[in-house]
């Protein structure tokens, strides 16, 4: 299972006018969703959304509208998949009530799925590895779980609600090993696609944050 990345710059919250206008975003990700489909990707990841100054009810409305136009000519299998975000540049799309109101609101809910990203969760606030089990079930009463499509594994470089989205190696920032693992290997994460954003080893790979994500699940299996 692969996913794909949409570019940084993309801001599902811009306005229908302006130097980045709403028809330059729609254009960029149909043809990222196009690209994820020739690839047989599940879909392509997307922030939040920046509103950078945006009156809040009018940036949620834009999302919306941004969206819409994006999947109302989109018939592939590859989803639009929403990250959550840290907080590091506002406060919009750090909670999972967001992301299912902004999924529910859609036209096209079917189309859209969700990615969450481990660091901007711990980051945000919005989940405490001493507490994972209260965050299962509010994702669970939030209807959540069902569209996660993907994850972003990532440890984080700050302590929890900091709202600092610095990614760390698994296992050696302030999230760590355990916490981490507790978390994917619950339930709602069984067959998820799991991408790494962090630094490369000292080798220049993932090798072995490769190996000691599989011993997660190895060790599952032998319970």
């Amino acid at each position: 299972m692969s996913i794909a990345h949409t570019p940084y710059p993309t801001n599902l919250a811009a306005a229908g006018d302006g130097t980045t206008p709403r028809a330059v975003m729609v254009a960029s990700l149909l043809n990222d969703l196009e690209i994820a489909e020739a690839c047989g990707s599940l879909g392509i990841v997307v922030h939040f959304g920046h509103f950078s100054g945006i009156e809040p009810l009018q940036g949620y409305q834009n999302i919306i509208q941004c969206i819409n136009d994006t999947l109302k000519s989109w018939d592939g299998q590859a989803k639009l998949l929403i990250e959550n975000q840290a907080g590091n540049h506002g406060k919009e799309g750090m909670t999972l009530e967001e992301l299912v109101k902004i999924r529910e609101l859609c036209r096209d809910p079917e189309k859209i799925g969700f990615c969450l990203d481990t660091c901007h969760a711990f980051a945000a606030g919005i989940w405490n590895p001493l507490h994972t089990e209260e965050f299962l079930q509010h994702g669970e009463a939030l209807g959540y779980w069902p569209h996660l499509v993907a994850v972003h594994l990532n440890d984080s470089m700050y302590a929890f609600g900091l709202r600092k989205d610095r990614h760390a190696q698994i296992g050696k920032g302030c999230i760590g090993d355990a916490g981490l693992r507790n978390l994917l290997t619950a339930q709602p994460f069984s067959r998820m696609a799991i991408a790494l954003e962090t630094g490369k080893g000292p080798d220049g790979t993932h090798r072995q944050e490769i190996a000691a994500v599989r011993k997660w699940y190895e060790a599952e299996v032998q319970l």
